[in-house]
């Protein structure tokens, strides 16, 4: 349990690492689902929600001053 917990820490920090890194959009749900997904043993629930959120998130680009609502959590 505690090796799940530090897997999706770790993809947490990635889904954040892109104010070091650049826009590589690694922040967005169908990247990060599925990610979690396999850490947690169910792939196939993990692209079904990170594709649900993607469509809920789908407009959300920083473009200028905008700043989206928080799609890592």
């Amino acid at each position: 349990m505690i090796i799940k917990t530090i897997l999706i820490f770790l993809i947490g920090l990635l889904g954040y690492s892109e104010w070091l890194t650049g826009t590589s959009y690694l922040q967005r749900p169908i990247v990060l689902g599925p990610l979690v997904g396999l850490v947690l043993g169910d792939m196939q629930a993990g692209i079904i929600m990170g594709a649900t959120l993607e469509l809920a998130m789908i407009g959300a680009i920083s473009v200028g001053a905008y700043n989206p609502p928080d799609l890592i959590s």
